[in-house]
C-alpha cells in the first residue's frame, strides 16, 4: 500500500513538470539511457539535457520533500 502511495505521488510530481522535463527523467531513470542518448533521442544538446535534468530533479525534490515549514499541526482550538 505504501509502494502505491509513493508511485502515485511521484506520478502526480511528474505531472507538474514540463515535458521536456518528464522525457528527460523518463529517459536517464526509467530507460537508463546516457545523457548523450537522451540529447539524441529528443534533438537537444548534451547542455540542455543536464540543464533539463537538473532544473527537473530539484522541483521533483521540492514537490516530494516532506513539508517542514508548516510546523506541527495544531492540536487545540485557538484563544
Amino acid at each position: 500500500a505504501e509502494r502505491r502511495e509513493t508511485a502515485q505521488q511521484l506520478g502526480a510530481a511528474l505531472n507538474q513538470l514540463s515535458e521536456d522535463q518528464r522525457l528527460v527523467i523518463i529517459g536517464r531513470f526509467a530507460d537508463e539511457m546516457s545523457t548523450a542518448e537522451v540529447a539524441a533521442w529528443l534533438g537537444k544538446s548534451e547542455g540542455a539535457v543536464k540543464s533539463l535534468q537538473h532544473r527537473a530533479l530539484r522541483t521533483l525534490g521540492r514537490l516530494l520533500a516532506p513539508d517542514t515549514k508548516r510546523g506541527p499541526a495544531p492540536t487545540g482550538e485557538l484563544s
